[in-house]
């Protein structure tokens, strides 16, 4: 009822995005959870994602289930759905992948070895250039935003 009542609120002009998310693997079991992926595409959700597959197989019955409508696979690694790459998953049927915690772990095992290198007094190894680092943070816009509005007399 809560898809519907959105699916509504979208029909009458409300500007909003339906992710129908179903829990329902994990405590009721996947023919329960397929049923509510099946009401979620009739409802007109815009995309469904049924949380921790446990298979691969799971996860095509996922896609079989709502043929119509765009599907979400989340790839946490450690968690209980096989981690795929994006190419595998849209050839199984899913155009969405978020991958919710990988940059950050790889970020933070980045730092804790540049941390690492700083403690044992070696050079950091891995680092991006400046003029790199300069363009990917945005400092160059910034530069020529600031160069456009300088005073004359500067």
């Amino acid at each position: 009822q809560r898809v519907e009542a959105a699916v509504d609120a979208r029909n009458e002009g409300a500007d909003i995005l339906i992710l129908a998310r179903t829990d329902a693997r994990t405590c009721l079991g996947m023919d329960e959870a397929l049923e509510r992926i099946r009401l979620f595409e009739k409802a007109g959700a815009d995309i469904v994602f049924l949380e921790a597959p446990e298979s691969i197989e799971e996860m095509q019955l996922h896609c079989e289930a709502a043929p119509n409508t765009p599907k979400l696979a989340n790839m946490l690694e450690g968690g209980k759905t096989p981690v795929l790459p994006p190419d595998e998953l849209y050839g199984m049927g899913y155009q969405i992948a978020a991958y919710p915690l990988t940059l950050l772990s790889k970020s933070i095992k980045a730092m804790e070895e540049a941390l690492g290198e700083l403690k044992a007094g070696t050079p950091v190894t891995g680092l991006l250039s400046f003029p790199e680092m300069r363009e990917i943070v945005g400092f160059n816009e910034y530069y020529a935003e600031e160069e456009r509005y300088k005073l004359k007399d500067e």
